[in-house]
């Protein structure tokens, strides 16, 4: 019986040392940044310039939502907010690590999102006037941060072929 109780005991203990610190974060847990392999223009063209004019053809008053591809509209629109992190984080550009540290950035980020989950809730609901809205938050956040942060040449030369 004496063994039984030793070996719950010292299991209580030994499970005791891995409890989780303030913050839910243990002791032994390590942050490691990351930062991409990739700058952040590479994200833009490949992936937001991309998708954000997908959604502004969508959101087209011209279209009808029966004319609309409600699906590759879900699929951008998940394709910016993906990007979300990636341009957050910065990457091997020679402004990333000056744009992420800058507030204004992360509000073009953060309003870049917020069309973005517009556009994604709308196409899941084919609501032709949320899709709109979605594309009008689009073009304020990346008009905006452009004309702050990319006044000229917004690619650096990358350009995509679709």
């Amino acid at each position: 019986m004496r063994v039984i109780f030793g070996a719950a005991l010292l299991f209580l203990l030994a499970s005791c040392g891995n409890a989780p610190q303030q913050g839910g974060v243990s002791a032994n847990r390590m942050n490691v940044p990351f930062v991409p392999d990739i700058s952040i223009n590479e994200v833009m063209v490949a992936q937001i310039d991309h998708a954000s004019h997908f959604i502004w053809d969508a959101a087209n008053p011209d279209n009808s939502a029966a004319d609309i591809d409600w699906e590759e509209v879900e699929h951008h629109a998940i394709q910016l907010i993906s990007s979300r992190s990636a341009i957050s984080m910065g990457g091997t550009g020679v402004n990333d690590a000056m744009w992420i540290a800058q507030t204004s950035w992360r509000e073009y980020v953060n309003m870049m999102n917020d069309g973005a989950v517009l556009a994604l809730t709308s196409a899941r609901g084919e609501n032709m006037a949320g899709l709109s809205r979605a594309g009008d938050i689009l073009v304020e956040s990346c008009e905006g941060c452009h004309q702050q942060y990319k006044p000229s040449s917004p690619t650096e030369g990358f350009t995509h072929p679709h």
